[in-house]
């Protein structure tokens, strides 16, 4: 039936059906790999800078200076003992503002120590490097973002003072060793990056003073649960937060990103489902008389039934590998080449990311073929159940 040469209608239509889900299937493989990048990419900028979990004194100060907590050994030792932490580091911030050749700036300078992990600003300072920092010895060394250096017209090394409004005011000289860029404006244009003693000297602490703890977990999926129990770990005028509790806009957007997700899945589904029934119907009508000539034969019902849902598919599987060819294909280009751009002022990266599981794909493969399967009996039994014999031959 399939590979007659003689040109009729059900061959333009199986060929549009062929097309129909190859399309459905390359989208389905975009938005996965899209959405899955997306997710993966901003949780790690927005953890990069915070962490997963956040430990800090219960109050409802919002100012930039918190109260401080004691960092003493059993506090430490209590979080590491929470299964799924995998480690801790400390920080301080303090608003302040900056001066560079021409202009100043307001910034909040947030101070980390030895014990901060370093792998994400080694991913995103575009020039020189990160802190140089010793538990005895004070640094004078900044990192600053790109959008603060093209404001103040600064580059790596030059020299800069910062001025702390308190009583009296403070005046500090830094100099400028790194210039990083995540992509996330709103952390971009907030945060300098310092030693932790120069806060805890310019806000009067001691050395066993800072503003919080950072918590790193290993499995990102089991975080509210850890995040539940390092809460009970920690002294009764302290709280634990998450990352998506301290950043709910961020992570609500990103749920609602997988929401417009989910409701293309559904339309690209039915849509694909429609048009392969259609396919199959038209398919069937121009062969009423073969129908005929086999129930003349003795097959029956059922067997007839079977021959319309192998030729329906191989329509899909023909589909199905054409999709998956172009999907990832593209998907390839994109992760490679970058060639769909953004706005990161928008949505925070620079550029469309892709992050292809090979799960998402067999899911999306065999989700198509079982929904497109399931749809296409009813139809195919009751067109050979109602066909009769003598209508048959009399249309033939």
């Amino acid at each position: 039936m399939l590979s007659k040469r003689k040109q009729t209608l059900s061959t333009s239509i199986i060929r549009i059906a062929v097309l129909g889900v190859a399309l459905g299937v390359c989208i389905l493989i975009l938005s996965f790999a899209i959405t899955t990048g997306f997710r993966n990419e901003i949780q790690k900028k927005v953890i990069g800078f915070g962490s997963h979990i956040e430990v800090s004194t219960f109050d409802n100060n919002d100012s930039y200076q918190q109260t401080p907590i004691v960092l003493t050994t059993k506090l430490r030792s209590n979080i590491l003992s929470v299964p799924n932490v995998k480690a801790i580091q400390a920080f301080s911030t303090i608003a302040g503002i900056i001066r560079g050749n021409e202009n100043i700036e307001g910034m909040v300078f947030k101070g980390v120590g030895t014990d901060y992990d370093t792998s994400f600003f080694a991913q995103n300072i575009t020039k020189g490097r990160f802190l140089s920092l010793n538990d005895s010895v004070t640094s004078n060394e900044i990192v600053i973002s790109e959008t603060l250096a093209n404001k103040l017209q600064l580059t790596n090394g030059d020299k800069v003072e910062a001025f702390f409004v308190q009583n009296p005011i403070r005046r500090r000289k830094f100099t400028v060793v790194g210039i990083y860029n995540t992509g996330l404006s709103v952390y971009d244009k907030t945060y300098i990056l310092c030693d932790i003693l120069q806060v805890q000297k310019l806000n009067g602490w001691a050395d066993d003073r800072v503003e919080g703890l950072e918590v790193i977990v290993n499995d990102f999926s089991k975080l509210d649960t850890t995040t539940h129990y390092v809460d009970m770990s920690v002294d009764y005028d302290m709280q634990a937060l998450s990352i998506a509790e301290r950043n709910p806009a961020i992570f609500d957007w990103i749920d609602l990103v997988d929401q417009n997700v989910l409701i293309l899945i559904i339309l690209i589904v039915i849509i694909t489902a429609v048009s392969l029934i259609s396919t199959q119907l038209t398919f069937i009508l121009e062969h009423i008389s073969t129908i005929g000539i086999l129930k003349t034969l003795g097959c029956l019902n059922g067997t007839i039934a079977k021959v319309f849902l192998n030729v329906m598919l191989k329509v899909l599987l023909k589909g199905l590998l054409l999709g998956n060819v172009v999907g990832l294909l593209l998907c390839y280009l994109q992760a490679r080449l970058g060639v769909i751009k953004l706005n990161p002022e928008n949505y925070y990266i620079s550029q469309v990311p892709i992050q292809v599981e090979l799960i998402h794909v067999f899911l999306i493969n065999l989700g198509v073929l079982t929904v497109s399967l399931i749809v296409l009996v009813f139809p195919a039994f009751m067109v050979a159940k109602k066909v009769k014999v003598v209508d048959a031959i009399i249309l033939k």
